[in-house]
């Protein structure tokens, strides 16, 4: 178990001395060390670029990388499919909504797009929760069933005002590829309220890991299987919504990290956990990174780097585990 997690947090360590001295404006490690020593200085124009830019995204991308790994993790063990990525529920679905509708309203910037991503990603996991409650049980397969109903209904409702608000339609684009370009610390603290929820799961490992026999081995086993359920379908619904809420839509990050996680560590959620959510965090940020460094001055939109970076590693996992 700790080997696993000092590994994956020195992995983390350096990529985040990476992300803050790579950059269009590169830096050396004594300027890394005097910027974070000497905090921010009023009237400095490279402690500024460094204090309000450059440190804000990195740790906003460490947290957003953080955030959907654990909540792949949690859904891939509620729904016994290793398929099963954060976006599942639909939540990102009504986030993209939720802030499609504040970019043709003009309501841009911090908080309004953010806040309605928000609103719009809890809005539909309720929905979700609704329509698979039955009887005071929580009915994982219709669950999936609504959220991919959810899903293509609130991506048609995108398309229609992308549609009608046709000289928004760059900026609902580059929103829903996924970005931190223009992110501050006002979303970096919206992010950091999903910190609670992702320790929330480090204390329900044991359930976690007798789940995975499914449901009825686990009452056998003295399980608390709904209240189980429920609480980390709240979970992975609040992670997904706050990551999407600050960023938009990032792909395969909540895919692929547990997958390389438990080739590494096996997977007794002890070690899985935590481990996803320092290599989640690691792998963002070098996404971010390669995101602003490829084609710099340009930029290519995070979402886009994880899809070609995801993609191919993820076909290759599944030949690996098809060829095992």
């Amino acid at each position: 178990m700790w080997p696993g997690i000092a590994l994956a947090a020195a992995l983390l360590l350096v990529c985040l001395v990476l992300s803050l001295v790579l950059g269009p404006a590169s830096l050396s490690l004594s300027q890394l060390w005097h910027f974070v020593t000497s905090g921010p200085v009023p009237g400095n124009l490279e402690n500024a670029i460094f204090w309000q830019i450059r440190m804000p995204r990195v740790l906003l991308a460490c947290l957003v990388g953080a955030e959907l790994a654990v909540a792949g993790v949690i859904l891939q063990d509620l729904f016994l499919n290793p398929l099963t990525d954060p976006y599942v529920t639909g939540v990102s679905s009504g986030a993209a909504l939720g802030a499609t509708i504040g970019i043709v309203l003009h309501w841009s910037g911090l908080p309004w797009t953010t806040m309605l991503a928000l609103v719009g990603g809890l809005a539909t996991l309720g929905i979700v929760w609704t329509a698979a409650r039955r009887r005071g049980r929580i009915d994982i397969f219709v669950l999936l069933l609504a959220g991919v109903t959810i899903s293509y209904l609130a991506s048609a409702m995108v398309t229609v005002l992308m549609i009608q608000g046709n000289q928004d339609m760059r900026a609902i684009v580059y929103w829903l590829m996924g970005s931190f370009s223009g992110r501050g610390w006002g979303e970096v603290q919206i992010a950091l309220v999903a910190v609670p929820f992702m320790i929330v799961p480090l204390f329900f490992t044991r359930e976690m890991d007798i789940m995975l026999q499914g449901e009825k081995r686990a009452l056998e086993l003295g399980v608390e299987v709904e209240r189980t359920k429920r609480l980390l379908l709240v979970t992975a619904g609040v992670l997904t919504a706050i990551a999407v809420s600050v960023c938009g839509i990032i792909g395969f990050v909540g895919l692929v990290v547990p997958h390389i996680v438990r080739l590494v560590v096996g997977p007794s959620h002890r070690s899985l956990l935590p481990v996803s959510l320092l290599a989640g965090a690691a792998l963002l940020g070098i996404a971010d990174l390669l995101s602003r460094t490829l084609i710099a001055p340009n930029e290519i939109p995070v979402g886009v780097v994880t899809t070609f970076v995801g993609a191919p590693l993820f076909v290759y996992l599944l030949r690996r585990g098809r060829r095992a």
